[in-house]
């Protein structure tokens, strides 16, 4: 039989002790670094907005925030001075106090927004989120923008995502949870009226409603503001798919274009 020697020996008890001193060491978690804690959502969009009550304003003074995908910016100017973010659960339009937002805020930018102090109140029953309320009317209450010397206080910047992808939906299905959400509905054209007509009215600065019909069954408006730089661009005549935010006023569904290539009508109308 042969033993082993010394010098094996030695290797042995070596191997033996290196295994059980990795053995034995804990591994611990690397902490959390600031970017990655700011980018930690407490609340959810949705039950933001299951904190509001229509016709009311609340505000909120935990220390909250929410992280969110920007889907809609004043790049065409269609909407104005306000952002439209969304997550997993449901989106929100920001009233914001700035022109040229989409230099910081373009479509695709991901944002911490810290909640405490900031208001929660609708106009037409769309949900917004704002700073304050102005009571200058008490009759009708207002809203008050986020200014701009709060910007950096309240929006923490991170990553531009490559793509933002729409919601596939249909008209009929759409309600209040689909509220600032970007959606597309498919087999839609511009009814006869409203085909090969202005967006909106560019030289009087005018919104117009254009009406859009589903193949299928039902309606919604497409509102385009005076202000839009395709505002003066004629409606295509042709079906197909539109993009676009999802918004209200009132019972009336709407849906706002952030831009031309939202539209994609070029196939053939419906029978």
């Amino acid at each position: 039989m042969n033993y082993p020697t010394i010098y094996q020996k030695k290797i042995m008890w070596g191997l033996l002790l290196i295994c059980q001193f990795y053995s034995c060491e804990k591994v611990y978690d690397a902490p959390p670094t600031e970017l990655e804690a700011a980018f930690a959502a407490d609340i959810s969009i949705k039950e933001l907005r299951s904190k509001h009550v229509m016709g009311k304003f609340e505000q909120i003074n935990e220390a909250k925030s929410i992280v969110a995908v920007v889907v809609a910016d004043d790049a065409s100017d269609n909407f104005y001075k306000s952002l439209v973010v969304q997550d997993s659960t449901g989106g929100i339009t920001i009233r914001m106090d700035g022109i040229k937002l989409s230099a910081s805020y373009p479509i695709g930018r991901k944002l911490s927004i810290n909640l405490k102090g900031l208001w929660l109140g609708d106009y037409g029953k769309l949900i917004q989120l704002g700073a304050g309320v102005d009571v200058s009317d008490p009759a009708n209450p207002s809203l008050v923008s986020i200014p701009q010397s709060l910007f950096d206080q309240i929006f923490r910047k991170g990553e531009i995502l490559n793509s933002v992808y729409p919601l596939k939906t249909n008209i009929a299905a759409l309600n209040n949870n689909f509220q600032s959400r970007l959606i597309l509905l498919d087999s839609v054209e511009f009814v006869p009226l409203d085909s090969a007509k202005a967006f909106a009215d560019f030289t009087n600065k005018l919104s117009i409603n254009r009406t859009l019909r589903s193949c299928n069954n039902g309606t919604i408006l497409i509102r385009t503001s005076g202000y839009a730089s395709f505002a003066n661009a004629k409606t295509p005549v042709g079906n197909g798919v539109v993009t676009g935010i999802y918004s209200v006023f009132g019972s009336t569904k709407q849906l706002i274009l952030r831009d031309q290539q939202d539209l994609q009508l070029n196939k053939p109308r419906c029978n």
